[in-house]
């Protein structure tokens, strides 16, 4: 019989909060200075994101130093949430707390806009998160978070390619329950492209590779090592018009051993080696109008016990563009991911945006989606029992299939007052409408939450 400590007490009933999508999700693309489409996964876009050559070398601002430019930046941020946890209140002796917070956030990078057989960037952003509370539990999220990266791209302007990359960064995650571990996170991410784009980059076949390690502060059962391998191809057989395809796998699997378990606990910390492939098309059908199709297959491949995902999954994505200062984004997609709890989820997510430029001095952004995630089945390990340690016990779960049903709002309006100096006003909401509880000793605890947060950013460059 397997037979867990206290510290499992804090996953089943906080981390499973924290939102199990989160734990999940890959890092950004590690250069934004984009010259082919590896890496960029489900978020290639074709003419919108990715495949469009390189990009401008006239940087908006910055210190120039020979053949580099120095740019330091400066952004203070204050903030407001309605819900500092994210709790449920169904929950007994649950309180949503109302925080304030300052993020100090200085950072800088450097680069080398004329390149010509090698481009360089490196860029390191700090996030010093204050929240402002009497309650002892919210101070102690005063943290540090680091954004780092670095690139380097090989003969970027030539028919073969290759690109270096390395990213870290170390992320402040807000608690789900109130207890003396927290959920901030570190994640680094290394890896080479090899891109041969022949014929004025009007086709681009790039093979990537990926070596990604996670670790926790303190949910030290959730670390992950991962080994990413990619393939990408794309074909701009008109101006703005591409076919692609996108290939990937990865292996996935628990940095902590995982014990030996009864034969009856299902898809706990279950290592993965989930595959995509898909083919797709994107690029503009008018003037006006831009779409993204998707489609392909996917495979979650977990060990043997946990339930896999093999489906279809795609993305459709329409853009219109009203004017040259308005676009209006509306899209679905179907996708899955691997979890710590349940192995893996399904989602299906619609979306809509919208952007309306003035004089190109202030930015308008509203966005709307709405996710329903279904997650494997999953049975929880037995348990170390706090009222007898030498005894076991296995919490209940409302449903072996946890339902979830995500919805996401925001407004933000940024402001370029002038080129030293801007303003970003935002707000967002978040909810997770799920009935899915765990049943434990103390009573049933449930998963959803509502949250409103509203920000305020100083924005400082030179």
């Amino acid at each position: 019989m397997r037979r867990v400590s206290l510290t499992m007490w804090v996953l089943v009933a906080g981390v499973v909060a924290v939102g199990q999508t989160a734990l999940a999700q890959p890092a950004p693309p590690s250069d934004p200075r984009i010259s082919s489409p590896a890496g960029l996964g489900a978020t290639y876009s074709g003419a919108i994101r990715a495949g469009t050559g390189l990009p401008s070398t006239a940087p908006r601002y910055g210190i120039r130093l020979g053949d580099f430019v120095l740019q330091p930046r400066f952004f203070l941020q204050g903030s407001y949430t309605s819900n500092f946890f994210r709790v449920d209140t169904r929950n007994a002796n649950v309180q949503e707390e109302a925080v304030l917070a300052l993020d100090i956030r200085p950072g800088l990078a450097i680069f080398n806009p004329n390149y010509d057989l090698v481009a360089m960037k490196m860029s390191v952003d700090a996030d010093v998160r204050v929240p402002f509370s009497d309650n002892q539990a919210v101070k102690d999220q005063l943290g540090v978070g680091i954004d780092a990266d670095a690139s380097l791209l090989i003969l970027p302007k030539r028919a073969f390619t290759i690109g270096l990359f390395e990213h870290f960064d170390r992320q402040l995650w807000t608690r789900a329950i109130a207890t003396s571990s927290n959920a901030d996170r570190n994640r680094n991410s290394v890896g080479a492209d090899l891109s041969l784009h022949p014929g004025g980059r009007a086709l681009d076949i790039t093979a990537g590779y990926r070596w990604e390690i996670e670790r926790f502060d303190d949910l030290n059962l959730l670390d992950t090592d991962e080994h990413v391998v990619s393939l990408l191809a794309s074909w701009r057989f008109y101006p703005q018009t591409y076919v692609f395809l996108d290939t990937a796998m990865r292996l996935s699997e628990y940095a902590t051993p995982r014990p030996v378990g009864d034969d009856t606990e299902v898809g706990n910390y279950v290592p993965g080696k989930p595959v995509r492939a898909a083919l797709g098309l994107s690029g503009y059908i008018s003037e006006r109008v831009a779409m993204l199709v998707k489609a392909g297959y996917g495979n979650s491949l977990l060990d043997p016990g946990a339930e896999n995902f093999s489906n279809f999954i795609g993305r459709l994505q329409a853009s219109f563009r009203f004017s040259a200062r308005s676009v209006l984004h509306v899209g679905a997609i179907r996708d899955f991911d691997l979890v710590a709890f349940g192995g893996q989820y399904a989602y299906v997510r619609g979306f809509v945006s919208f952007e309306q430029s003035i004089r190109d001095r202030v930015l308008v952004h509203l966005d709307f989606s709405i996710d329903h995630r279904r997650f494997g089945r999953w049975v929880p390990a037995l348990l170390a029992n706090p009222a007898d340690p030498d005894t076991t016990i296995r919490p209940g779960t409302s449903d072996a299939h946890r339902k979830d049903l995500i919805l996401a709002a925001g407004l933000l309006v940024d402001i370029d007052i002038t080129r030293l100096f801007g303003l970003t006003l935002g707000y967002r909401f978040s909810s997770n409408l799920t009935d899915f509880a765990t049943t434990l000793p103390s009573g049933q605890i449930f998963q959803g939450y509502n949250e409103h947060r509203a920000f305020a950013t100083l924005n400082l460059r030179y």
